[in-house]
């Protein structure tokens, strides 16, 4: 977090010192509306170059008010954390001097909630040098309850989902979601990660063998968009339906939409390899932040709003370190050493992530 904190603030000013106050409410959600929240332990974090981490904490009072008042860095961001029925709950982040109206929602929470797979899309290239196809899978899952899904034991996930045969190097990218929450098993993609009330966007990259030509992807109950870069390569099922092509980087995909999809899967028919040739996987990685032009859909982000300069780690990254620190500080000493390297590994992606989205300049 220190390393993500200092190359996020690389080039801000010299920090200046002063007083930051946090205050806010805690309230759970009840029905269509909300109740205060006594008695639930609250932390104050900041991500920074100078600190990182818990730098104070206090219990709800009555209303479900909270209070910090810290000496402050300009450079930093903070936010609130209410750790509610074993789950952390985060306010949105600040910066210096901070602010009073701060509103962190928390839930009940239920191993039967039901998690909907509402939207998906998906990318696939045309065969590289190696005879594998780089992927890009967007998923949108929602939790229309007010009960946070969590598992009802450590080795029961929140929420799974079938990829196509014969996946390999799947990884987890930009997104709601920390890799640390992620686990493949074959061909399955399980989340071990709480589902809160509303939507929670992932977002895999991975590569099929071009020998896969006939890869199936299970269909989504809104939305399912299909890219395929291959110009004879054809699509069918789930109601899939051609639409208008999308040229991004000098890259010209072909796209069939269903707007809601029918049930079952959607499945792309390649014609055997030959020698066209893709480049890198990056490029698809990049969709991210891009608004697919005539496309229809606009990959979902979170926080969608710009931060102030100075250029700051983007909110859902900071989100994700906050929960980091939260679930391991203190805790090195009675973690397995495989446990601690695994942190490690995922606050250095994390750190990666951050340096790649640094804007121009920054």
């Amino acid at each position: 977090m220190a390393a993500l904190a200092l190359a996020a603030a690389a080039s801000a000013p010299l920090a200046a010192q002063g007083v930051v106050q946090l205050g806010g409410r805690v309230v759970r959600l009840h029905g269509a509306d909300t109740v205060a929240v006594a008695g639930v332990p609250v932390s104050a974090h900041r991500v920074g170059r100078a600190a990182q981490g818990v730098v104070d904490s206090a219990t709800s009072g009555a209303g479900g008010t909270f209070r910090f008042r810290l000496q402050g860095d300009s450079t930093a961001l903070y936010l609130v954390s209410a750790r509610f029925g074993g789950v952390e709950f985060f306010s949105e982040p600040v910066r210096a001097p901070g602010a009073r109206g701060l509103v962190v929602v928390v839930s009940d929470t239920s191993s039967t909630t039901p998690v909907r797979f509402i939207a998906r899309h998906v990318i696939v290239s045309r065969p590289d040098p190696g005879g594998t196809r780089a992927i890009l899978d967007l998923f949108t899952i929602q939790n229309d309850s007010t009960a946070t899904r969590v598992a009802r034991d450590s080795l029961t996930p929140t929420w799974r989902i079938v990829l196509p045969a014969g996946v390999v190097e799947p990884a987890v990218e930009e997104g709601d979601v920390s890799a640390a929450a992620v686990e493949f098993r074959a061909d399955t993609l399980l989340l071990f990660a709480p589902v809160a009330p509303g939507r929670k966007n992932l977002m895999l990259s991975y590569r099929l063998p071009a020998t896969e030509d006939r890869p199936r992807w299970t269909a989504p109950s809104d939305s399912f968009d299909l890219l395929v870069e291959e110009a004879d390569a054809t699509v069918g099922g789930a109601g899939l339906e051609p639409a208008p092509p999308v040229t991004l980087m000098g890259r010209q995909l072909r796209r069939w939409s269903a707007h809601p999809p029918a049930a079952g899967e959607g499945e792309v028919r390649f014609t055997p390899p030959g020698a066209d040739r893709a480049g890198p996987l990056w490029w698809l990685v990049a969709l991210v932040a891009v608004a697919l032009a005539g496309g229809g859909f606009v990959i979902l982000r979170r926080r969608p709003r710009p931060m102030p300069a100075p250029a700051a780690p983007p909110v859902d990254l900071i989100e994700q370190l906050a929960r980091l620190d939260a679930r391991y500080a203190g805790r090195e000493a009675n973690a397995t050493a495989s446990e601690w390297s695994n942190y490690q590994a995922e606050r250095a992606r994390l750190k990666a992530m951050a340096l790649a989205r640094r804007r121009p300049g920054s």
